[in-house]
């Protein structure tokens, strides 16, 4: 149980990857000299490995093997946008830059809203090279926690307890299947509900004065509990409940509580 718990603290953890992980970049730009000088810049931080290329033809080719394209827009038969969308068919998610010396207002018909994707205009050197170097790492890292973060929920959903997540809020964020079916429900019909729901007045009332008290001390909290279905039905369980650093709750419903 004590594992569970562990990999969901890890899947649902705000906290970027370590800065010292290496980052694997593409520059891609016409321009010879200015793809030199962007790979000078970018190659002063010691976490970022740069690749350039000049043709977005020779830069899709490696793909595959990098955690971040950044793209000039003005290019010979092409463009960043055309450029971005043959990435996107390769790399769905993959972190991408748009650097470049237009407007983002004359190009922004065409500019996805995307987590993925972001656009920064080429001005000085000294400091937008900084600027560029912030928005790879963290476009990268955020990238790397959302993959580590899907891993673990995959095996969250796998085990056989029953396992949800609530959020700050009051709200459940993540049910896996085996704690939906015991409520007589699908996952989707009980994130974003109140974790209050599933159980009776008195026992939320309980769980408020005594479970919730332990997890606030940095406690794990486990009992019997009274669990109540959407159409009134009622079963008890063993239920451990714990904390997660954001202030997020995790409920395991374990097996039968005492009566």
């Amino acid at each position: 149980m004590t594992a569970v718990i562990e990999d969901i603290a890890a899947a649902t953890a705000n906290a970027p990857a370590s800065s010292d992980e290496s980052i694997d970049v593409i520059c891609v730009d016409d321009d010879r000299d200015y793809l030199d000088l962007i790979a000078a810049h970018l190659s002063e931080h010691d976490d970022l490995s740069v690749r350039t290329e000049t043709a977005p033809a020779d830069a899709l080719d490696h793909v595959d093997a990098v955690d971040c394209v950044v793209s000039d827009y003005d290019m010979p038969g092409t463009n960043g946008l055309e450029f971005l969308s043959d990435v996107r068919e390769r790399a769905p998610t993959l972190p991408f830059v748009l650097f470049t010396g237009s407007e983002r207002a004359d190009i922004a018909e065409g500019f996805p809203e995307s987590t993925w994707t972001e656009f920064l205009r080429k001005n000085s050197p000294t400091v937008t090279m900084s600027i560029l170097a912030g928005r790879i790492r963290r476009l990268v890292h955020h990238h790397r926690t959302m993959r580590t973060a899907e891993r673990g929920l995959t095996a969250i959903e796998a085990t056989a307890d029953a396992i949800a997540v609530v959020a700050p809020d009051g709200t459940f964020s993540f049910v896996n299947h085996v704690f939906a079916s015991r409520f007589g429900a699908e996952p989707n019909d009980l994130i974003g509900s109140p974790w209050r729901e599933c159980f009776p007045d008195e026992e939320v009332e309980r769980l408020e004065s005594t479970a919730l008290e332990t997890v606030r001390d940095d406690w794990q909290w486990t009992g019997g509990t009274v669990c109540e279905t959407d159409g009134g039905d009622t079963f008890t369980t063993q239920t451990r409940v714990a904390g997660l650093d954001d202030g997020s709750l995790v409920f395991c419903l374990t097996g039968p509580g005492e009566e």
